[in-house]
């Protein structure tokens, strides 16, 4: 019992923040799965495809405002935590970066929505959904996950999501109210903004500043292999979305969608898990610790998959009832990669990030992405393109990235 009181002693902050990662993840999840049943039947599935398909495209420039800072920032910040001018250079830094390239991507995105066929009836949806962007710049997670500090990102992050929560059930009557959904979230993200800074540059004092061109961009070029293989990760994962909206039609990408929602709230544990100990590895570069981790993980998500497996269809029918059954094995395949995800999630993240073999890493995801768009390409030449077949090329793209993670491991002697 001695040794456990001091294993709870001696991880009392990493336990702290792993409580309220959790509390967050969670909420983050569950509050979008509440409302779920109530948008699918008051906006209609059409309707409802539109909005996520909408995000779904808008997701490729949210990745590239992020430009990899969550990971590369919070390493930054981890390591200077003491220094608070070091500090403020790289929350600056950061932010004038994503800025710059909100700029850029408005300038693609504003003549992409007058191009694109499935975005022409849906233009004030497509404006209004660049909530996300915003987001992306005024949320700065990384200053957070990189001081260690949960509990305040968990306070923020859970009283804008309670405002859309409570939004929707006020605001959203009709099918018509669609539009609103984006509205509402943006008004969350205020709510966001506005607390995040003033806790950031008020409380804790940080400054903001210029810094000079030379230093943004070095860390930009820091962030780049990141940025580059969280590019590939968007082809396998919003991309589905894209190309059913695209070739089977938004009532398609509903049924996508909430087999997809599902398996989110079975992933928030490895989340929790990678955010939690990310900036220990980082500052400890402890191998053995890494190791433990990684039997947990595998432990944990084998565990979710059965659970998936066994109640997929009784999750469904709770959701979205009878009429979208036909996710039932959008869910029993994309569950397979839950211990999967979590494998190369050590192996990457946990691993390769942290002891500085960024470039590994990056070059990993981004053969994936070519794996993806390879298998779809067979798929579609054959004209088997499907939900399902989809899942299934999702499925072998993550093997893949497991094992070639586990790879670049090995060959650098950090496993």
């Amino acid at each position: 019992m001695a040794s456990l009181v001091d294993i709870l002693k001696t991880n009392k902050k990493l336990i702290s923040n792993f409580s309220y990662l959790t509390f967050l993840q969670i909420a983050s999840m569950l509050l979008p799965i509440v409302t779920y049943p109530y948008l699918i039947r008051t906006l209609g599935v059409k309707n409802y495809g539109a909005v996520v398909f909408s995000q779904a495209v808008v997701g490729y420039f949210v990745i590239i405002i992020g430009f990899g800072f969550n990971i590369i920032a919070t390493k930054d910040i981890s390591i200077n935590r003491g220094d608070k001018e070091k500090i403020g250079e790289i929350v600056s830094s950061v932010i004038i970066t994503k800025l710059l390239l909100f700029a850029l991507c408005l300038a693609i995105f504003l003549p992409f929505i007058f191009i694109y066929e499935p975005a022409a009836n849906y233009k004030i949806l497509y404006l209004a959904t660049l909530w996300l962007c915003i987001y992306e710049i005024v949320f700065p997670v990384f200053y957070f996950q990189g001081i260690e500090e949960m509990k305040l990102i968990s306070i923020i992050a859970l009283v804008g999501k309670l405002i859309v929560f409570a939004s929707t059930f006020i605001f959203i009557k009709t099918q018509v109210d669609y539009i609103k959904v984006p509205i509402l979230n943006l008004a969350g993200t205020i709510v966001v903004a506005i607390f995040s800074f003033y806790i950031v540059f008020r409380k804790h004092k940080i400054r903001f500043f210029m810094p000079k061109f030379s230093i943004i961009l070095n860390y930009a070029k820091a962030s780049m292999p990141v940025f580059l293989s969280n590019i590939s990760v968007q082809v396998y994962v919003s991309t589905n979305k894209v190309l059913i909206g695209s070739f089977l039609g938004m009532e398609q990408v509903s049924y996508y969608d909430i087999g997809e929602k599902i398996i989110g709230i079975f992933r928030i544990p490895q989340s929790i898990i990678s955010q939690t100990v990310f900036s220990r590895i980082s500052i400890e570069k402890n191998l053995k610790f890494i190791k433990r981790v990684f039997r947990f993980s595998l432990l944990v998500n084998f565990v979710l998959m059965l659970i998936c497996l066994l109640f997929s269809k009784t999750m469904i029918l709770i959701l979205g009832g009878e009429k979208m059954l036909e996710s039932e094995w959008v869910i029993r395949i994309l569950c397979i990669t839950l211990p999967i995800v979590a494998a190369s999630n050590v192996f990457g993240t946990l691993n390769l990030i942290p002891f500085g073999y960024n470039k590994a890493f990056s070059r990993t995801i981004m053969l994936s992405g070519i794996i993806f768009i390879s298998q779809f390409l067979l798929v579609w030449i054959f004209d088997f393109v499907n939900i399902y077949s989809l899942c299934i090329i999702t499925l072998t793209t993550e093997i893949l990235v497991a094992f070639q993670m586990y790879y670049y491991c090995l060959k650098y002697k950090l496993w």
